[in-house]
Parts: C-alpha cells; structure tokens; sequence
C-alpha cells in the first residue's frame, strides 16, 4: 500500500521535471532555428552582391539590370525590404571598377530575432569589370623574341 502512495508522488514529480525540460529543450530548438535563419539571410545577401556584381562586370551591363540581379535572389529567399547600391551609378565602357552592397533590415526578415537582434545585415562586393582586364592586357609590353 505505501508502495502505491509512493509511486502516485512520484508521477507528479515527473510530469513537473517533464515541463521544466521540455521548456528549455524547446527553447533550444527554437534559438538554433532562428540562428539558422539568420545566418541563412546573411549569407544570401553576400551572394546577391556576388551575382549583382558579376552581371554588372560584362559588357554593355546597365545599373538597373545589376540591381534586379541582387534583388531577384533575394527574392528566391522572401527577404524584404532590401537596398541595394551599385557604384558606380552609370556603368560605362571604361568602368574598372563594378562595386555592388545590398543592405538588408533584420527587421521583417527574420522570425524572433528582431526582439533581440536589430539593424542590417550588409554584404559588399567589388570586382574588376572584363573591359578592364582587356585593357590591362593592352597596356602590357609585347614579349620579345
């Protein structure tokens, strides 16, 4: 009889451990999914400002079509609100220099993260145009036999 009584308490005592750690190991889960999360927009936005780059350092490259390049992945993502900067503003046949940042706002891109995290996540790229490697090869002296 005092075994039972025993065993009753204890099945109390359980559930009450149970709902202590399931809170925490929940917690846990959750933290590590947010954390994914926000490495994951981190790292899309600095391969945004790499394939925005990459279509502004060809020939005949327009600064619009650049920036739809960096948006278009993100938008793959659903990452919303991002800006993104091209420098220079007009991309020309003697550009050297192709520099793409795409800025995004922690705020509208992540699930529980803006509770504790604020600000923008940034990636920048800068790449040497293919007109300018030409240009570079010109200048060079020719090899002497």
């Amino acid at each position: 009889m005092n075994g039972l009584r025993n065993q009753r308490d204890r099945q109390g005592a359980v559930a009450v451990e149970f709902a202590i750690a399931i809170s925490i190991l929940l917690m846990l889960v959750f933290a590590s999914i947010e954390f994914v999360r926000l490495n994951m927009l981190r790292h899309s936005v600095e391969q945004a400002s790499y394939q925005a780059a990459r279509k502004g350092i060809i020939t005949g490259a327009k600064v619009n079509n650049v920036k739809q390049e960096a948006q278009n992945h993100l938008a793959l993502l659903n990452v919303n609100n991002a800006t993104v900067t091209v420098t220079p503003n007009n991309i020309k046949d003697d550009t050297q220099i192709i520099q793409v940042n795409v800025s995004v706002p922690v705020t509208g891109n992540s699930w529980v993260a803006p509770v504790y995290f604020f600000g923008d996540i940034t990636g920048q790229t800068r790449m040497l145009a293919e007109r300018a490697a030409a240009d570079m090869a010109d200048a060079l002296p020719s090899p002497t036999t």
